[in-house]
């Protein structure tokens, strides 16, 4: 067997066990999620919604109510047609998953990585902020783990935009102090940055309340880009056509853009997508909890 060919053949067999490996994290998500988890009632938030506690890895959550919602935008191709879709009640985490709780996970489970360079986010300092460097199936095991799942694609808009469809998840208006971007001002908050590339990088959880979302969420916009379950296919969108199913190398959801993007990406609607192995991104993709809506809360 000359040089060339060799290489070529262990190029396949690296590739077939990246694709068991991740094949063997997806199984779970697939067959159902994890062990239940009865979540606690905490409060009303100010926008008038339920939150609620996950009591097995800390997330705060937030009731979106069963409804329709207006979904997509005109001013895309990828975004195209707009159009209105039915959305049963769920829960999402009122903040991304951040690198403490992201620790607490691989220390509890000893999960192996398939990106395990988020570490070289996680320092002394930066508990609060999203965790980032780690692959679609990594926030899939994580999900796993703490009873829930990754929000569907349709999920993370409506809770992003409410039921008329907002461009922003505050309004109607662009405002580049009310989520973590390229052109964020605020002295404050700047302070508070990791030092990830330009001298700028993600912020705590939360530092942005004049930016929650009309059910309110927060950072849905900015900070960090978030992987969504759904795979990445053209609109009209619907639930059952195949999107959701567990294929180990499909194109997956990115939404909400991140610290380093500028006003034309960071809207409710705006889509990416990615490889879930996560071969080119880097240090701005998290994630962030999707749980069923509590049976007190059902309609």
């Amino acid at each position: 067997m000359n040089i060339k060919v060799r290489s070529v053949v262990v190029c396949l067999a690296g590739a077939a066990l990246l694709v068991f490996a991740a094949w063997s994290l997806l199984r779970p998500q697939v067959q159902g999620g994890g062990a239940a988890v009865d979540l606690r009632y905490l409060r009303t938030n100010p926008n008038g919604f339920k939150e609620y506690l996950n009591p097995k890895d800390g997330s705060e959550m937030v009731l979106i109510p069963a409804g329709g919602f207006l979904m997509g935008s005109e001013t895309l191709e990828q975004t195209r047609p707009q159009q209105q879709v039915d959305q049963a009640a769920f829960c999402l985490g009122k903040h991304e998953v951040t690198n403490a709780q992201f620790q607490r996970f691989l220390e509890q489970t000893g999960h192996q990585l398939l990106a395990s360079r988020w570490d070289l986010h996680y320092e002394e300092g930066l508990e609060d902020h999203p965790v980032v460097y780690v692959s679609w199936f990594d926030a899939v095991a994580y999900c796993e783990w703490a009873g829930g799942r990754l929000p569907t694609e349709a999920e993370w808009e409506k809770a992003a935009r409410g039921t008329t469809g907002l461009p922003y998840p505050w309004g109607q208006d662009w405002d580049n102090n009310r989520c973590n971007n390229l052109e964020m001002d605020d002295p404050t908050l700047l302070q508070k940055m990791a030092e990830m590339d330009v001298g700028r990088g993600t912020t705590p959880v939360g530092s942005f309340p004049s930016g929650a979302s009309p059910y309110g969420v927060l950072d849905m916009l900015g900070n960090a880009v978030e992987w969504c379950s759904s795979m990445y296919e053209d609109y009209p969108y619907r639930a059952t056509d195949g999107r959701e199913a567990p294929d180990p190398k499909a194109l997956r959801v990115l939404r909400g853009g991140c610290w380093y993007n500028q006003e034309e990406t960071l809207t409710g609607f705006y889509r990416d997508k990615s490889t879930p192995e996560y071969w080119y991104f880097y240090n701005y993709v998290g994630f962030r909890l999707a749980m069923p809506a509590p049976e007190e809360a059902a309609p």
